[in-house]
């Protein structure tokens, strides 16, 4: 059953906001993909692709990132955050928001820290049932001129349920063994804005691994054009490959 848990991924589970590429746009904040808090002191994760510039390669300083609730605009913001640890090759990265920074906010009165996923590190067995909540299909649009600017964020909340359908994104031609399964793929394929979105067992509610990316299918047009398109299967990166760095931080 999701709704027992629904409540608290969502609480837990933000849009996260980074400078548009283009100077004209004035830094105006465009939504790259979604996060999630794992400690009520403000331990945030997410993809790090999610937070790449437009080179791929460097990463928006801290100051530049916004998590946003857009269920609850415009109390649902939050800044002041830092860059704690970046994987590169798991493709994660670990935030942390100033809770006393952002207390004064509406949305976060009576409150003594963030709402939180609690992770999970077990090997989880294929056929398990999970869901994931994230903003995928988030789009903007900028009016005005240089005097002027307006922009306007259009946000499409989603739960999807799923089952883990394998531990291996890829087997082949030659593959060395793991311990545990560095990925999750699951029977319902992700889109842009899922990335970083946590995927959580029904049963518990705990978060096991982050939305990665989709598995596409590229359906030739012709020549040398392909068009890419999501096939039935996301691919979700697991909390295992950073389980003892991050029970660290978070004192587990």
């Amino acid at each position: 059953m999701i709704q027992p848990t629904l409540p608290q991924t969502k609480s837990a589970t933000y849009a996260v906001l980074v400078p548009h590429p283009n100077p004209e746009a004035k830094g105006f904040p465009i939504p790259m993909g979604t996060g999630f808090f794992v400690s009520k002191e403000g331990y945030f994760l997410t993809a790090r692709h999610v937070l790449l510039k437009s080179d791929k390669s460097t990463l928006h300083d801290a100051k530049e990132i916004t998590f946003v609730k857009p269920e609850i605009i415009p109390q649902g913001h939050i800044d002041k955050i830092s860059i704690v640890k970046v994987w590169p090759n798991q493709d994660l990265i670990l935030l942390k928001a100033d809770f006393d920074a952002n207390k004064a906010k509406e949305t976060f009165k009576e409150k003594t820290g963030f709402d939180f996923i609690e992770p999970d590190f077990a090997v989880i067995p294929e056929g398990t049932e999970v869901y994931s909540y994230g903003y995928p299909l988030a789009s903007f649009e900028i009016k005005g001129n240089q005097q002027l600017m307006i922009g306007l964020h259009y946000f499409s909340p989603r739960t999807t349920s799923a089952i883990i359908s394998s531990h291996h994104d890829v087997i082949g031609p030659i593959s060395g063994a793991t311990k545990f399964p560095r990925y999750y793929v699951i029977d319902k394929a992700l889109n842009y804005g899922n990335s970083g979105g946590p995927i959580v067992v029904q049963e518990t509610g705990r978060v096991v691994a982050l939305c990665s990316r989709f598995q596409p299918v590229k359906i030739p047009q012709g020549g040398d054009i392909n068009v890419s398109i999501p096939s039935l299967y996301g691919v979700a990166t697991s909390l295992k490959n950073i389980e003892e760095e991050l029970k660290t931080y978070l004192k587990l």
